[in-house]
Order: C-alpha cells, then sequence, then structure tokens
C-alpha cells in the first residue's frame, strides 16, 4: 500500500478520488492547510511514498474564506528544502482550479521544475488526468530507497505496525535496510544495528513483560544490560543482588544465537572508526535482525496476546 499525502481545501470533495486510489494501493491523507500537514510531513516523511498539492488550499489550521496560492508556495518550498536534504518525496499538482489548470500561476511558474511529471498540472475535471496521476505515483515511488525497503522486506515492519517495537525506532531498521541494498558497509551502521538491537530489548519489557525491569539502567533512559537479557533469553541464570532470574519461555536455538552474535558482533566493532568497512560483519548482523524482527510477533501472540 502507498501512502500520499493530499493537501486540498476541500477534502469533501474528493472522496470519489480517494476510493479510486485505494483499489489502485493507494491510501490518502487529506489535509486542508500547510500548518497541520507540513507538521504531518516534517515529522513523518518516511511514511510517505509522495505528496498531492491542490492549486489553492488554506495555510493555516484557523484560516476561513476564500483559499490562495501562498500555502502551495510554502509546501513545495519544505519539499525542496527536503529533497536538498536528501529526502526526495515525489509530489504533484492535482487542481480543479481554472488558475492552475487551464492558465498560468506565478506559483507554478516558479516551482513547476520541482514537481515530478515536469510540473504538469493534473486536471480534476479529467477522469483520465487521476488514472494517469496515480500510475506516476507509483512508478515514481518505486525509485524511493524508503519504498523499495518496505517492498522487498514487508514481514519485517510487523512489530512496528502492530505496537511490539515503538514506531518511533523504526527508521533505524529503514536506515539498515536501505545501506545493505546501497552496499554501504561501514562501521556507523553497525552502530545502528546496535541501536536497533537495543530497541528490540526495550520492546521486550515494555510492552510485553518478559525481559525483567532489574536488566534495564532508568538513569540511562531504560538502557538495557545486553549482557543480561542475552542470558536471559539463553535460559541461563542470572543473579542480581542475590536474587535469581532465569526465563520460563523457550526460545529456540537460532534466536538466541542470534540475539547472542548480535551484542557481540556490535560490541567488538564499537572500538572502530565510523568510516572503517566492516562488510561480512553488517551483513550477518543484518539477517540475524531481520530473523529476530519476523520471530518476534510469533512470540508475542503465543506468550502475550493481551498486550499490544
Amino acid at each position: 500500500m502507498y501512502k500520499v499525502l493530499w493537501f486540498d481545501d476541500k477534502p469533501e470533495e474528493n472522496l470519489v478520488d480517494k476510493e479510486n486510489a485505494l483499489l489502485q494501493g493507494i491510501k490518502c491523507i487529506c489535509f486542508k492547510n500547510a500548518e497541520t500537514g507540513l507538521k504531518e510531513l516534517i515529522d513523518n516523511y518516511k511514511d510517505y511514498q509522495a505528496v498531492i498539492l491542490d492549486g489553492l488550499f488554506y495555510k493555516k489550521a484557523t484560516d476561513k474564506g476564500t483559499p490562495d496560492d501562498k500555502a502551495f508556495g510554502e509546501v513545495a518550498k519544505i519539499l525542496g528544502n527536503l529533497k536538498a536534504k536528501g529526502t526526495i518525496i515525489p509530489w504533484f499538482i492535482y487542481s480543479g482550479q481554472p488558475s492552475f489548470a487551464k492558465e498560468k500561476s506565478s506559483l507554478l511558474d516558479v516551482f513547476s521544475k520541482e514537481a515530478n511529471a515536469s510540473g504538469k498540472v493534473f486536471d480534476k475535471n479529467n477522469d483520465d488526468d487521476f488514472i494517469e496521476l496515480c500510475n506516476l505515483i507509483k512508478i515514481e515511488a518505486d525509485k524511493n530507497p524508503i519504498t523499495q525497503a518496505r517492498r522487498t522486506f514487508p514481514e519485517v515492519f510487523i512489530p512496528f505496525q502492530n505496537g511490539i517495537i515503538d514506531i518511533k525506532h523504526e527508521h533505524l531498521l529503514l536506515d539498515i535496510l536501505i545501506n545493505y541494498m546501497n552496499g554501504d558497509c561501514r562501521k556507523k551502521n553497525v552502530t545502528v544495528q546496535r541501536d536497533l538491537l537495543e530497541a528490540i530489548l526495550k520492546s521486550l519489557n515494555n510492552p510485553i513483560p518478559y525481559l525483567k525491569n532489574e536488566f534495564f539502567d532508568e538513569r540511562q533512559n531504560g538502557r538495557p544490560n545486553l549482557e543480561n537479557c542475552v542470558k536471559y533469553i539463553e535460559d541461563k541464570r542470572i543473579f542480581i543482588q542475590r536474587v535469581e532470574f532465569r526465563t520460563d519461555k523457550r526460545i529456540k536455538q537460532t534466536i538466541q544465537s542470534a540475539f547472542r552474535i548480535l551484542k557481540e558482533s556490535t560490541s567488538e566493532l564499537s572500538h572502530l572508526n565510523d568510516n572503517e568497512i566492516v562488510k561480512y560483519p553488517f551483513l550477518n548482523n543484518t539477517f540475524l535482525l531481520l530473523q529476530i524482527l519476523i520471530w518476534l510477533p510469533g512470540f508475542v501472540d503465543e506468550h502475550y496476546e493481551y498486550y499490544i
């Protein structure tokens, strides 16, 4: 499913288009103004594969009356800023306003070169234009590394989608997958792998009450003690202040080994320069993390089905 952010002052008039888009695997999230829509875009840009701009919509959430094209220019600038920072989100102009669809607009002249489809204004009054727009959205979105990662490895995102792992950590997985697809095996990317390992372990304490609170340091924002966490997963006895901890859940050997290797690998490489190439440890760690992420939902369903 492709996810598209849509700026339009009259979203209620786009219900048919939204339904038709959904039939083509495109989910449209609409905003009537630039203020709230841009906040969503900036906060969650990795969730969206494209942006649709109407010619006229409101700039602020409190604006009323007749909208103008200033908000269009504001959103186009933000999309340009994201592109300059390496985040390319395809965007398209879809308007039923004569000033945009059939006549010249000063803002359109300024930003049309930045829009996809060579700045073409897709006409809301032309059914064929919407079909073409949907097709182009999918074509352009499929060129995006984030979209490629999601479509190539859909299963590994399930723990984030169903709330096992906090969605705020999903960017770590995306970074790892994009670096893997780009062949970027520098040590700094192993640090990201360690961060994702810690996020997985934290999720197995909260919301999933498997790992014990005693394994986490609240003075360091709940950072896990990796050795204690992994030993517990390995079904080994742990003593903390003379209190014994031992798991009562059976975890298969391959998953136990995956946690152990990740812990040791990311620790051993921590002293290296960030730009040093560590090809095989990075590749091995990547697939061990994917193995754990695929295993995790089944483990939760079996033992903690009421916690998510």
